[in-house]
């Protein structure tokens, strides 16, 4: 985005998809590792669900391109932060 390679929206579904593949990856490696699933795991996948639809429809239809880029910022920045600070 910063060098307008793609717009807001573009931008926001290339991170989505990052984020599933990324997701999926470290799950996978988990579970390689022999760590079992809690029970509690299943809430945590409907509410990330639930939230990833929400975010969609509001990104599509309700908010302004400058309210998106403006989201989308933060959340790249928090997980720029996250990466770079927390070793996570």
């Amino acid at each position: 985005m910063l060098l307008q390679w793609t717009g807001q929206k573009q931008t926001a579904a290339i991170s989505a998809a990052f984020i599933l593949v990324n997701s999926l990856a470290g799950l996978a490696g988990m579970l390689t590792k022999g760590i079992q699933i809690s029970p509690d795991m299943l809430w945590y996948v409907v509410v990330a669900f639930a939230g990833g639809l929400c975010g969609a429809y509001f990104g599509a239809k309700k908010f302004h391109q400058d309210a998106l880029k403006t989201i989308l910022a933060c959340v790249l920045a928090l997980a720029a932060y996250k990466l770079l600070f927390t070793g996570a």
